[in-house]
């Protein structure tokens, strides 16, 4: 028997005076999921077994941590985008990923310390770590061994960058 894939779940939307704007999602295997998003960013998550009233699990993210479950769950159900598309979407701006060794002048150094948009003009977006990645890294993000740092600027910042990251003063 061939199982058809299901359909998109549906999501309702309705605001909630004074909280927030609230969304339910019907689950395939019966019950819901309310997600509350709060001005602050605050989310809050309620599982409701099928035909009950009240929750059987609840759960409050701040933002910085419904932000890395977004991005955990993103990325097993979207693949990558193609970075030949990436670079007709960004326009003039280029993405480049270099990791860094061990003879980067900025291993060991933070993101403010190495100040790679005041001399270059490239934006660090991302910092890949082992298996974690640290979106838009806070400037007192150290550089470590084997970070893949992400950066986002025109050709030239980006070269720029790359040159300074891998230690080439040419």
């Amino acid at each position: 028997m061939n199982r058809l894939a299901p359909a998109a779940p549906r999501v309702k939307e309705s605001t909630l005076p004074g909280v927030g704007k609230k969304y339910v999602i019907e689950l395939e295997e019966g019950g819901h999921v309310a997600v509350i998003v709060k001005p602050d960013g605050e989310r809050q998550l309620y599982h409701f077994l099928e035909d009950e009233d009240r929750p059987c699990d609840v759960l409050t993210l701040e933002a910085p941590e419904a932000q890395q479950v977004a991005m955990l769950l993103g990325t097993q159900l979207i693949a990558a985008p193609d970075r030949e598309d990436l670079q007709i979407a960004l326009g003039q701006l280029d993405l480049e990923w270099v990791k860094l060794d061990e003879g980067s002048p900025i291993v060991g150094k933070t993101l403010l310390e190495s100040q790679l948009r005041k001399r270059t003009g490239a934006s660090v977006v991302a910092v890949l770590r082992d298996d974690e990645a640290i979106a838009n890294p806070p400037i007192d993000t150290r550089f470590e061994v084997g970070d893949t740092v992400v950066i986002i600027g025109t050709p030239e910042q980006g070269e720029a960058a790359r040159r300074k990251l891998e230690g080439d003063a040419g």
